[in-house]
């Protein structure tokens, strides 16, 4: 019997050594093979010390009637410190847009708008709910189809996500959507938006902080505000093929001085001293292949890019921007190049309010050969609707404008910008 019962052991000892080692040999061919990983959005370093003040009266702009932004008063220029801070990780998240490290056969294609305006009171929401078509009740499926074909499709967000917080009784006009509207973004195709401009705390610091809330939960980055400096200065990357770029934000309209992001107050990044953005763009400069920086900046309804936006761009490029891309003014303004690199002061309202007038949708194609050709879609806004511009002699008469109020560029009819000789 003793021995019947020690075969038995025996045998039951031997089947457990084989499932084992079938268990070692598969579980290391799993791991050999590896996997795809998502980029960290965020690359978080040390902040300077100052965050630069308000400027002269001449950069907070009058507005005119109807639903654009407000005239504000001016502060007393104070600067202000930003100390060391260690970020936490559900301000970081993870990049919308990722891929193995491979190179593509093809040009990465990043899109950009200028200002949007999805606020209740807004006349482009107005449309919105009144056409009942979803987005094409505001935007023309061309347009749409070119958003979210994009690769990566960028615009500046100029209203706050929220139903709470209390407006500013000193503006005269202020912008809070509520959070479900986020999935107009969606809609569009929006993969990451700017915070940072002159309307994002409209209505205080508990409608900033559910924006960030509301963009995280849709899968939508954010860059130029955030729960502290820290988070408000730290580019967002998207790796695609084996090319990594990356965005920031900053605006040179800021409201008033408690705007600003400190290392325990949300708020944004201010360029009224570059010091502290040209910081965030080395960073993304270090960690990427290619540096969006997008900044409100300028004088509304004016064409002519003021002395200092010209003057900012080329050190945003100087520190490493790839492609300087500009909103605010609510009208478009001309294209230059600046070392090889293109400067967009402006692209107007994209979709914004009921007025008539230029817009347009910049493209930028990174070629498999490490080049970059810019095109600009002719985009005309009217009723709270915009439109792929389709005729050719609109299109031929845009393009015209475009010349005239850039720099020392010409277009081809197809909108691809290049420097003149």
């Amino acid at each position: 019997m003793n021995r019947i019962l020690t075969k038995i052991l025996l045998v039951l000892v031997a089947v457990l050594l084989i499932v084992s080692a079938v268990a070692y040999v598969k579980n290391n061919n799993t791991n050999s093979q590896g996997g795809t990983k998502k980029q960290n959005t965020s690359n978080l370093s040390e902040a300077p010390d100052k965050t630069g003040g308000l400027d002269k009266a001449e950069d907070v702009d009058p507005e005119p009637e109807g639903d654009s932004v407000s005239s504000n008063p001016e502060l007393s220029p104070e600067d202000e410190e930003d100390g060391e801070i260690n970020d936490n990780a559900e301000n970081t998240g993870e990049s919308s847009k990722t891929d193995v490290r491979e190179p593509l056969d093809r040009p990465i294609v990043l899109a950009f708008a200028g200002d949007v305006n999805l606020a209740d009171n807004a006349k482009t929401i107005a449309r919105y709910d009144r056409e009942n078509k979803g987005i094409l009740g505001g935007i023309s499926q061309e347009l749409v189809d070119e958003m979210n074909n994009a690769d990566i499709f960028m615009l500046n967000n100029e209203f706050a996500f929220s139903t709470r917080g209390t407006r500013i009784e000193e503006k005269s006009y202020t912008f809070r959507a509520h959070p479900k509207r986020v999935e107009i973004l969606k809609e569009m195709g929006t993969d990451i938006v700017s915070l940072a401009n002159n309307h994002a705390l409209d209505y205080g610091v508990d409608a900033l902080l559910d924006t960030f809330t509301t963009l995280e939960e849709a899968g939508i980055d954010y860059v130029g505000a955030g729960r502290n400096m820290e988070r408000a200065k730290a580019p967002i990357y998207y790796t695609i093929g084996d090319t990594t770029i990356a965005f920031v934000a900053a605006s040179r309209v800021i409201y008033a001085m408690d705007w600003y992001a400190t290392d325990d107050r949300p708020g944004m990044i201010g360029t009224y001293d570059p010091e502290l953005f040209v910081t965030s763009i080395k960073e993304a400069k270090e960690n990427s292949d290619f540096v969006v920086a997008y900044v409100h900046w300028g004088v509304e309804r004016i064409h002519e890019p003021v002395k200092y936006q010209k003057e900012l761009a080329k050190i945003y490029i100087d520190a490493g921007a790839d492609a300087v891309i500009g909103c605010h003014p609510h009208v478009m303004q001309g294209i230059e190049f600046y070392k090889g690199k293109p400067i967009a002061y402006s692209l107007g309202n994209y979709w914004f309010n009921a007025s008539k007038g230029e817009s347009g949708l910049l493209k930028i194609y990174l070629n498999p050969d490490g080049t970059a050709d810019i095109q600009l879609l002719p985009v005309m806004n009217d009723n709270a609707y915009t439109y792929l511009i389709r005729g050719e002699k609109e299109k031929e008469a845009y393009y015209k404008f475009m010349t005239d109020i850039s720099f020392d560029v010409e277009f081809d009819k197809d909108g691809f910008v290049t420097q003149k000789n």
